[in-house]
């Protein structure tokens, strides 16, 4: 195989690919990607039999064929190529030979025919959405999974499709995020699946713009996203997810109304005090503030207040400030409400107080 094409073009192509590309694995044709021909293109494909991204890339092939090279190495040396123009040309010992400029490198490959093939979903659901609104679905989820894989339906998403739209779920159990998009589904009835976090965080950074359509298609056992030139395939995970609707509170006996960027700064300075086994912050509402407490035996003690708009009567509630501030840093919007209907059950946090978004922490109970 003998090809030409632009420096920043092949760096994109294979950094791509190499997000599927696991470094823990035992197989060492897993660590390499493909490069091959395809109707006229560079075809960049990197798997771990979990996760499989392919995109395309322009090239000039001048003799057509595959090859399979280390993600790692062939990536930082495509990055650090001294001129905008690549060569690449390959022998029959899967040697390759990049050139760019005077830059020579000579790259030890692997068998390409040995590279697993790229899953297909025969059947499936299909739908599209909009980019910007698959982009929320994950930002506002993904970061609730599990990362402990001791019970591995914890570390995906619940997507929870219908003919009105989509919700995705994620929860640790010990926190829950909820959101819900209104979209027009061809779909009688649901279909509940458990898509890997990892997988959604790789679509999500692939989305460049929020009005460009992704391509979705739910299979029995897989799901793919295709975007322009790259489609994301990704096993499904097996396991009965969590009831979500079931707990969710039907009310509250304090509500408050606060600015996010407010609380996350706040939250924040009080965690520099607040570096108990759990990281633990209190929120006390009385009046028109938030009191943001924080206390260690070692350190000392933080307050601070911010404005609040309160319904119903004070109330108070100790949290882990990890689990706050996740959720802070990617909502938007000018209010959240914080709902608390006691010092043992979770508080429910809203964005902008509606049901499109819904976010719940378990509390911290053994302090004072």
């Amino acid at each position: 195989m003998r090809f030409e094409c632009r420096r920043d073009d092949l760096a994109a192509g294979v950094q791509t690919a190499q997000k599927a590309v696991s470094s823990r694995t035992t197989l060492p044709i897993l660590t390499g990607i493909l490069l091959e021909e395809k109707n006229g293109k560079l075809r960049c494909v990197g798997t771990d039999l979990e996760l499989s991204i392919e995109t395309y890339i322009p090239a000039q092939i001048q003799e057509p064929g595959s090859l399979l090279l280390p993600a790692r190495y062939i990536s930082d040396i495509v990055r650090k190529l001294p001129e905008d123009h690549a060569v690449i040309e390959t022998s029959e010992t899967y040697v390759a030979t990049l050139s760019s400029g005077r830059a020579i490198f000579k790259i030890n490959g692997m068998d390409p025919s040995e590279f697993p093939i790229f899953p297909v979903i025969d059947e499936g659901i299909r739908f599209s959405i909009k980019g910007g609104t698959l982009k929320n679905l994950i930002k506002y989820t993904s970061f609730a999974a599990a990362l402990e894989e001791t019970r591995a339906f914890l570390t995906g998403v619940l997507f929870d499709v219908s003919s009105r739209g989509i919700n995705m779920v994620a929860t640790d159990t010990f926190r829950l995020a909820l959101k819900r998009e209104e979209c027009a589904i061809e779909l009688e009835g649901e279909k509940r699946v458990i898509v890997p976090a990892r997988a959604l965080n790789e679509v999500m950074r692939l989305i460049r713009e929020n009005d460009e359509t992704v391509e979705v298609v739910l299979g029995e056992n897989q799901i793919a996203f295709m975007l322009g030139s790259t489609t994301v395939v990704s096993r499904l995970i097996e396991g009965q997810f969590p009831n979500y609707v079931q707990v969710i509170p039907k009310g509250y006996k304090t509500r408050l109304f606060v600015e996010p960027d407010k609380l996350l700064a706040a939250v924040e300075r009080a965690s520099l005090v607040g570096k108990d086994e759990f990281g633990t912050v209190k929120l006390v509402a009385g009046g028109d503030t938030l009191m943001i407490k924080a206390n260690s035996p070692d350190v000392g003690q933080a307050f601070e207040e911010i404005a609040a708009s309160k319904e119903g009567e004070d109330g108070e509630i100790a949290l882990r400030s990890r689990y706050l501030t996740d959720m802070l840093k990617v909502v938007d919007g000018d209010k959240i409400s914080i709902e608390l209907t006691g010092t043992i059950s979770p508080a429910c946090l809203r964005k902008d107080g509606s049901d499109d978004y819904i976010y719940l922490i378990m509390p911290v109970t053994n302090i004072g």
